[in-house]
Order: structure tokens, then C-alpha cells, then sequence
């Protein structure tokens, strides 16, 4: 307090330093790192391992389990979803939501999977480890203008190279990746009849083919080294390279294969670029260290200098992210502008031009002080945060509303300038320190809160907190010095039309008591009433004009096969006129060009499709029109159409997780939700996860048939997988990366049944036997996909929903017809996707809230010592509920997470009126009123500021209700509606409770008194 009244005495001081800070906050506007989304810990990460021609089976059994096995033991882990198909192991970790030591707990893992990769069959690869599975990739080039691949591989590799001019640049990958292949295609009757077989003819080339050095020799005292003719280093050396057959005949390799350097087979991952084929560059920006907006501009410079030198190629644009950081800041930007606009008008129009002058000054200093303290402190712009100065707007003036018009109240009953203020600050540093506490209390839950949802939101609370802080020193110490420049006693000392309307609030408080209570209840048993009629959901989908299309093909599909179906949905679907772009991603769920997209790599059988139209509004229409043509032209694939979303990555908003032992209770079970999912109104695009089981040629081997001559079951399988998937000779290390140099019959995978009949095998005795005397033959079918979720089998069932049907909707029709499913014993369900991701981010909210709430009574009990007015107060919290539901309900708002955080944040906003309220009336009782007296000046004086407060708080939240992001209107609306609400029957309900309680309490004073009297003077 001593510290305030010192600034009186040092007005320039104490402008010269809020200018600086403010100066600061504008200059960081302008030059601080910005994105559009806040950076999530990586709590999130994948373990590939690829076994090729493995069946699904052998990978889940030695690949899967041992992994599971040795990643359980990691107490950072909370999560282990694990998939096992042909030929490769996929895992997905999660950490637990508190976690965000995250490097650390990533080293655990790998040494977990170093353990288990000592399990691993010889003939598995190494694990792969993602941990940066959460990084988006914020620009992704395509290459196109050749159907070579390895051409556009070719320039996709020096472009790479080039764009790390950029010192700004992180990691830079290939996608669409073809990869090489150096393939020596073999006729298995031309090898047979030279003796030899494929594994034979690999080590001739593989012994020619060693980088092994030569060695030295001393001569002279000095180092001679050997250097004999090492790897091959041209097409035509290899060519030309002797094998020597068992007859002693030498024949050059190319009368026995035909040499072709050419892309990967079987293709992994494919890319068509508006019906081109593309290798696409995804260049991840990094988070929290530069303004993407301006590497945006200078990485558009650069490309625009190095495309000439790539022509005739064309590299373009596909996805672009520092356009929609700047396209998002510009517009929250504007709202922020638009709501100061809003407020000041407000201020003028409630307050006259002295107040409102000496109020609306404020906005501006209050912002960017807060903005400044935040960018000092390592703050990054995004959206989140500025819409966390959105919402603050209309509440950071509260503070100079109340003292502002306390300084005009003394001025205009005669006190001087310096008077009023000393007054002023002496009457309001208490309450209004009260008031601030509270409203930071509310927001407290939301910054402690940990997890995604939490992160992602937390700059809000940040942001909110730091205007407060700032608003109540600007309160304190700017308002007072500014008053004293511009307010002037007024000749009239009432005001009008609110003085009249606080009368008639008190009147009606103190006639009809009852009335006010009982109306209270019954408009709060209404507005609960009510909750049942509002939809639930977690977080809307996002304004951005691309829709997705996955494709799911029958499990076992070829890369091939699916890109052929994707194209031929892509070229379908680019004929509709709203379609300005489409992109297909064959083999693998493409880029994550947004923060929330769902990644799987590897997936041979699946398809991602992106269209991009003019704008969000199109999106609709098309996404019916998408329902209406892809299932007719693709009757075997699984097409699911969705806009991108906000919050966490969902792979489907209704999921349905089946645990069970065996694959035919999965499919009984899967069978009886899909019949009810799909009777659902509202759910759409129904499916699973559980494959359509794979065709399996089992060749039994006649152990003592092989032994015979000299063959082991090894040989047998080595010779089986050389003809069809082939083998491994050597790598090929002429060019820029070393290639693996493939060696396999000329049908290689594609051998006919006939064929593989006909395959034959060179003994050690050096016959050639055919390979059925070794085998017999049968036909089996074995899952295509085996699931696990911490080690327990399972698969999943999934839906959309329909536009304006939320999940809540959908669940609140099945989870009763799940009680009457007769499902195989032992098989269980448990709800995934948006309904989980919901109670999680509910949970950490609400494991945080005691801490608010507990702060919250601390200031209330530090205000006002009595547990009777804190009542009071707190019994204003439950009255923004009468606004809230019927708000949302009238406004079209679903009941989500960021609802959730805006009925939160109320809780400490509605209680600042009953506050100040209850301050007032508590400073005239102990002047001697009586609590009638008391509250009813209460009213008098403080209806006019709690409404002014509101109105600037609604004032400054309205621009987000319209603002084009759909993420922020449930919450402004639900602020809105509940402060109008709760401000309103604050002014009805306080007084009665105050003068109810506040008179027992005085009665009960009054008799104490007189015991104590008599005691003391018996005779009167």
C-alpha cells in the first residue's frame, strides 16, 4: 500500500515504465516466434520392424510379444497398441499423460527394444524407433514431371540438399520414397540346366563384389598400400562378371540375368500429385523457435531460385503451413482488435468521456504489457494465446471500471484529487486483490492440468493470469495517477437510470424475498432440466479446406493394386467443381501436414486421399458426395471421408474396443456391433480392424526325404524365398547410397502355382532335385492382422458420424444395446476414440480443480474472515448454470472440452460481482447500518459497475463467437450466456442472502450483547 502511495509521488516513473513494457509487447507482436498450434511433448512414438514374407502369426509370436514383454517394464509407458501382418511388426507407444521428461524416458524404451531385439529371428530386420511421431511436417514439396521415379528420387535428394541452406531448416524426408533396386532377374530352367540355383549364384557375386581392403606393405620405411580391383563400379563390369558353373564352364553374368537398376519391389509407398506420379519432400519446421511465418517467406524465395535448376521437373506447394499461421494469426489478430474496439465503445458509451477515456486507455497498455512479459519469458504466438488475450479483454478492465468510478465517487462528494485517490486505492487494493485472486483461482485447474488436451489449451490460463496480474497493478498504480489528470467533480452526483434500477432491485430483494429464492431455484432446476437436450461432444473440426479420404483395401492388398484404386477414385473425384487439388499417398498414410492426423507406415493395403476445395464451406457437399460415388466404384474397400479435427489424434470419433482370445470370438463379436452400429441414426462409414483372413500355402517338409540328401528345413524355406521374394547378393555402392542388389527368378513374386511346382533345388552332391519331392502342399487361412493393446488381443470397431450428430449422441443409443449383445465368453468391450480421449482430458481437469477451488476459498476467507459471506458469494457460482445450457443450447453449441474450460473459467469470474457487492455492504455495517441498510446501498452503488463489468466482459468475448476458427465459440458462448445469467441474479439473490443470514447473525449479536450488559449491571 506504502508502495502505491509512493507512485503518486512519482508520476513520470510510473508512466515511463508502463510505456516501456508496453512498448516491448508491440515490438514482440511483430518479431516473436509464432505458429499456429502450441507444441506437444512427445509422448507418442512407433517401432517398426520389417520380417519379409513372415506370416502374421510368427510376427505377433516372436517379433510382437517380445517387444510388449520388455516395453511394459518402462514405467513411463501407459500404452502399447501392437499390430502384426504380413511381414511386419508395428507398434505405437503412449506415454503417461504427466510425463514430459520425454528424452529421457525415450532412452528407457530403446534399451527396452535392444532388449528384445536379441529375441528377434536372424532373419528379421532392426527395429525402427519414431519418437517424433508427433512432428508435423509444416511444408510438403512434390516433384513431379517424369514417370521415372528414380529420376524424381534423384532430384528429390539434391533438392533435400539444398533447402538445408536454410539455417532455420529441421529434418527434411522423402516420402513417396521408391526406393532402389539393382535387380538380377534369373530363369530357374536356365540355372537348373548350369547346376546352379539362386543362393549359389548370390555368393559367386557377393564374393566378387566384397569392399574388403587389401592391405599394405612396409617399403622404405613407409606405407604401401594394396589396393586390388574392388566393388563393381559400372553396370557393364558387373555384366561382364564370370560365374563359374560345377561343370568348370564360365559364363559372364548377363547371359544368366538381366540387369536392371529400378525402384523397389514390392513398392512401398507411392505418391500422385493431381494425377502425377510425385516424390514429395515433408519439411518439418521446428517448434518454439522461429517465426514459421517468416521461414515460410524465405523458404518460398528459395525455392523460387533453385526451380530452374530442376527444370523440366516442377516442384509445387502441396501443403503449406506457414499460410495458415499467418492466415490464423491475421484474423485472431482482428478479433483482438475488434474486441478492444467493441470494449472501448462500451466504456464510452456507460461511462461518459472522462471514465471511459481513463478505462479504454487501459486495454491497449494491459495487452501488450502482458504480451511483452510473455514473450520475455519464452512465449511462442500461436492461437491459443491470443485468443487467450481475446477472452481476457472485457475482464482486464474490471479493476479500472471499479476504481475509476470509486475515484469519481469521492471527487464528486468534494474530496480532492490526491484524496479521492488515496481513498480510492485504500477502500479497493483488498477487494479488488480478491476479486483478481479468484478469477486467477478459476484458472488455476487449467494450468496445472497435464496431458495433451491440457497442453494444448494452456496458454490460455497462461495468458488470462498474466493480463489479470497486470490490469490489477495497472489498477492500482496507472488509474489513480491517470484519474487525477482527467476526472472532475460532477456537478450531479446521481446517475440516472442505474441509480433507479439499483433501487428497484433492493426493493424488490426486500419485498419478496421468497420470490427471488424460489425463482432462483426453479430457473436453475429448469436450466438442468434442460442438460439433457444438449449434445455432447469433444472438440469440433477445424475450418480448414481439406477433406480426407482413407482407403482400406482387403488385408494382404499389393502397394500396387491399392495406389491402382486410389487413382481411380482420385480421378473421379477431381471432377466435381469444388475439388482444386487432390493428392493420393498409396501404401502409406501420407504426410502429417496438421497436428492431429493419425500416421501408420507400411501399410501396403491402405490409402490416404486429400482434396482441397476453395474454402471450409464446400466441404459438406462433398463429403456426401463422396459417400454417394466411392462405394459403388470401389464395392471391396473400406472409404472412410472426414474433415480434419481438433484435439488429439483420433482414428475415428465412436470406437469400440473388442478384447477377446481367439479370432472367432473377435469375429462374432465384431459381427454383432457392426449390425447395431449401422442401425444407428447419425452413424456412418461403419467398420473394423479385423481383416478378412489370408490365404496361406503351407508346405509341410519331409524332413527325412531333405535329410537324405544332404537339405535342412532352412534350405528349403531360403530356396523358396530366393525364387519368390529373392535374395540379397550384394549391395551396389556405385551410386550416391548403396543399393541392395536383388537376385530372384523373372515372375519373382508373381510366380504362378504351376511354376513354383517346377522350382528346383541343387543338393551339396550338386543335383538338382525338384522342390515337391521335399514338400507337401495345403491350403489354410490364418488371420491377416493380429491387434494387441497392452498385450491383450483385440480389434477395433469404428464410425463417423454424421454432420451435426456428436459421439455422445451415438454412444447414448448403443451402450444399452451392448447390455443385451450375447457375446462369447470371455470377450469384453471398452470404449476408445473421442469418448476416451474426453475422460482423460475431464480427468486431469478435475484432478487439478481442488487446488483452484482451495485457492479460491483462500481469498475469499482472506477478504472477508467469514465463512457466512463466502457462502454468499459462492452461492453465485451455481447461477451461471441458468445461462449456460439454454446459452450453448440457443447458440447451436455442443457441451465439449472447451465448453468445459469456459464454465471453469466462470466460476472465478460471476463471484467478482457478489464480491465487490458484499464489500461495500460489509464497509457501511461496521460504519453502523443496519445489513437492510447495509446491502441495500450495496446495490445502490455497485449496480452500475457489475453491470458495466459484464457488459465489457460479453463485449470483448463476442468477436470470438463469430470468428471463423470453430474452436473457440462454445467457450466464448458459454462465458457469455452464464455471466449475463449469473450477473443478473446476482443483483436479486446476494442482497436476499445477505440480509438473511447477515440478520440472524446480528440478532444473535445483539442478544449476546445484552446478557453480557446484565451480567456486568444487574440492577439496570
Amino acid at each position: 500500500m506504502n508502495l502505491v502511495f509512493a507512485a503518486l509521488d512519482h508520476r513520470r516513473l510510473v508512466f515511463a515504465a508502463v510505456l516501456l513494457v508496453s512498448g516491448i509487447g508491440l515490438v514482440a507482436w511483430f518479431t516473436m516466434d509464432r505458429q499456429e498450434d502450441p507444441f506437444f511433448p512427445y509422448r507418442y512414438g512407433q517401432i517398426l520392424v520389417e520380417w519379409p514374407g513372415a506370416e502374421p502369426e510368427d510376427v505377433a509370436r516372436l517379433i510382437v510379444q517380445p517387444l510388449e514383454e520388455e516395453l511394459v517394464s518402462v514405467e513411463e509407458v501407459r500404452e502399447i497398441r501392437a499390430t502384426a501382418r504380413l511381414g511386419v511388426g508395428f507398434l505405437v507407444v503412449s506415454m503417461h499423460q504427466h510425463v514430459y521428461d520425454t528424452d529421457s524416458a525415450w532412452d528407457r524404451i530403446r534399451v527396452a527394444v535392444q532388449r528384445a531385439e536379441r529375441r528377434f529371428p536372424a532373419e528379421a530386420g532392426p527395429p525402427r524407433i519414431n519418437d517424433r511421431m508427433m512432428e508435423s511436417h509444416g511444408v510438403v514439396l512434390s516433384i513431379t514431371g517424369s514417370d521415372d521415379l528414380l529420376e524424381l528420387l534423384e532430384a528429390a535428394r539434391t533438392l533435400r540438399r539444398d533447402l538445408f541452406r536454410l539455417p532455420d531448416i529441421g529434418r527434411v524426408e522423402i516420402l513417396g520414397n521408391p526406393g532402389e533396386q539393382l535387380l538380377l532377374r534369373v530363369d530357374p530352367a536356365r540355372l537348373e540346366s548350369l547346376g546352379l540355383d539362386v543362393a549359389a549364384l548370390a555368393r559367386q557375386i557377393e564374393a566378387t563384389n566384397r569392399t574388403q581392403p587389401g592391405g599394405l606393405l612396409v617399403v622404405g620405411g613407409r606405407s604401401l598400400v594394396l589396393s586390388p580391383t574392388g566393388p563393381f563400379t559400372t553396370l557393364d563390369e558387373l555384366a561382364n562378371t564370370p560365374i563359374g558353373t560345377p561343370t568348370g564352364t564360365l559364363l559372364p553374368l548377363s547371359e544368366i540375368a538381366d540387369i536392371t537398376l529400378a525402384p523397389a519391389e514390392p513398392a512401398t509407398e507411392r505418391i500422385w500429385s493431381n494425377g502425377r506420379p510425385a516424390i514429395a519432400l515433408g519439411v518439418v519446421i521446428p517448434e518454439n523457435r522461429l517465426n514459421t511465418v517468416r521461414f515460410g517467406r524465405e523458404l518460398r524465395a528459395l525455392l523460387d531460385e533453385l526451380r530452374p535448376d530442376h527444370a523440366p521437373l516442377a516442384i509445387e506447394e502441396v501443403f503449406f503451413q506457414p499460410q495458415w499461421v499467418e492466415r490464423r494469426i491475421r484474423e485472431l489478430g482482428r478479433t483482438l482488435l475488434v474486441g478492444v474496439l467493441i470494449v472501448a465503445t462500451v466504456l464510452f458509451a456507460f461511462m461518459g468521456l472522462r471514465l471511459g477515456l481513463l478505462v479504454a486507455s487501459l486495454l491497449p497498455l494491459v495487452t501488450l504489457s502482458a504480451l511483452g512479459v510473455f514473450a520475455i519469458g519464452g512465449g511462442v504466438l500461436h492461437q491459443i494465446g491470443i485468443a487467450g488475450m481475446v477472452i481476457a479483454l472485457g475482464m482486464l478492465v474490471d479493476n479500472a471500471i471499479v476504481m475509476a468510478e470509486n475515484l469519481q465517487w469521492h471527487l464528486d462528494r468534494g474530496a480532492s484529487r490526491r484524496e479521492a485517490a488515496n481513498r480510492a486505492v485504500r477502500e479497493l487494493a483488498g477487494p479488488l486483490a480478491a476479486a483478481t485472486g479468484t478469477t486467477i483461482a478459476a484458472f488455476t485447474p487449467l494450468l496445472l492440468a497435464q496431458g495433451d488436451t491440457a497442453d494444448f489449451t494452456r496458454d490460455v490460463p497462461i495468458m488470462v493470469m498474466l493480463i489479470l496480474v497486470v490490469s490489477y497493478l495497472y489498477a492500482m498504480f496507472v488509474t489513480p495517477l491517470g484519474g487525477g489528470a482527467l476526472l472532475k467533480p460532477r456537478r450531479a452526483t446521481g446517475q440516472g437510470g442505474f441509480d433507479a434500477l439499483g433501487r428497484h432491485l433492493a426493493r424488490i430483494g426486500r419485498d419478496h424475498p421468497g420470490v427471488v429464492l424460489v425463482g432462483a431455484g426453479l430457473l436453475l432446476g429448469l436450466s438442468l432440466a434442460l442438460a439433457s437436450f444438449l449434445p455432447r461432444d469433444f472438440f469440433p473440426d477445424t475450418d480448414r479446406n481439406q477433406l480426407v479420404i482413407d482407403l482400406t483395401l482387403p488385408e494382404g492388398t499389393r502397394t500396387e493394386h491399392t495406389a491402382l484404386a486410389a487413382r481411380g477414385l482420385a480421378q473421379v473425384l477431381a471432377e466435381h467443381p469444388a475439388v482444386l487439388d487432390t493428392q493420393v499417398f498409396a501404401g502409406f498414410s501420407g504426410p502429417r501436414f496438421y497436428y492431429n492426423l493419425m500416421q501408420i507406415p507400411a501399410v501396403p493395403h491402405r490409402a490416404r486421399l486429400v482434396l482441397t476445395t476453395p474454402s471450409d464451406r464446400e466441404l459438406p457437399e462433398l463429403l456426401q458426395h463422396v459417400r454417394r460415388v466411392a462405394q459403388p466404384l470401389l464395392p471391396d474397400a473400406q472409404i472412410t471421408p472426414r474433415r480434419l479435427g481438433q484435439g488429439p489424434p483420433l482414428e475415428a470419433p465412436v470406437e469400440i474396443l473388442v478384447y477377446g482370445r481367439s479370432t472367432a470370438d473377435l469375429e462374432t463379436a465384431v459381427d454383432l456391433l457392426m449390425r447395431e452400429l449401422r442401425n444407428i441414426p447419425g452413424a456412418v462409414d461403419v467398420r473394423h480392424r479385423l481383416g478378412t483372413g489370408m490365404p496361406v500355402l503351407v508346405l509341410d517338409v519331409d524332413d527325412a526325404e531333405a535329410a537324405r540328401h544332404g537339405l535342412a528345413r532352412g534350405d528349403i524355406r531360403a530356396a523358396l524365398a530366393g525364387a519368390t521374394l529373392g535374395e540379397t547378393a550384394s549391395l551396389w555402392r556405385a551410386g550416391r547410397e548403396p543399393v541392395p542388389m536383388r537376385l530372384r527368378t523373372r515372375e519373382g513374386d508373381r510366380l504362378s502355382l504351376e511354376s513354383l511346382g517346377g522350382l528346383t533345388l541343387v543338393t551339396p552332391g550338386g543335383a538338382a532335385l525338384p522342390v515337391t519331392q521335399f514338400v507337401r502342399p495345403r491350403l489354410v487361412y490364418q488371420p491377416a492382422v493380429i491387434e494387441h493393446r497392452d498385450l491383450r488381443r483385440m480389434t477395433q470397431v469404428l464410425a463417423e458420424t454424421e454432420p451435426g450428430v456428436t459421439y455422445a449422441q451415438v454412444l447414448d443409443v448403443l451402450m444399452p444395446r451392448l447390455a443385451t449383445l450375447s457375446l462369447p465368453t470371455g470377450v469384453e468391450l471398452a470404449l476408445g476414440g473421442a469418448a476416451e480421449e474426453a475422460g482423460a482430458a475431464n480427468s486431469a481437469l478435475f484432478r487439478s480443480l481442488p487446488i483452484g477451488i482451495l485457492l479460491l476459498l483462500v481469498f475469499l476467507l482472506w477478504q472477508f474472515n467469514s465463512f457466512r459471506l463466502v457462502g454468499i458469494v459462492l452461492a453465485t457460482v451455481p447461477l451461471a448454470a441458468v445461462g449456460v445450457i439454454p446459452g450453448l443450447l440457443l447458440a447451436g453449441q455442443p457441451f465439449g472440452f472447451m465448453a468445459l474450460l469456459g464454465v471453469v473459467a466462470l466460476v472465478g469470474i460471476v463471484v467478482n460481482n457478489a464480491i465487490v457487492m458484499v464489500d461495500v455492504a460489509e464497509a457501511r455495517r461496521r460504519e453502523g447500518l443496519a445489513p437492510a441498510e447495509a446491502i441495500a446501498e450495496a446495490v445502490l452503488r455497485r449496480t452500475r459497475p457489475i453491470l458495466l463489468t459484464t457488459t465489457t466482459t460479453v463485449a470483448g468475448l463476442l468477436p470470438l463467437t463469430f470468428t471463423q476458427s470453430t474452436l473457440w465459440p462454445p467457450m466464448a458462448w458459454a462465458i457469455i450466456s452464464g455471466l449475463i445469467a449469473s450477473s443478473a441474479l446476482t443483483l436479486l439473490v446476494v442482497p436476499v442472502l445477505y440480509r438473511l443470514l447477515m440478520r440472524s447473525r446480528q440478532s444473535s449479536g445483539s442478544a449476546n450483547n445484552e446478557t453480557a450488559a446484565t451480567t456486568t449491571n444487574p440492577t439496570g
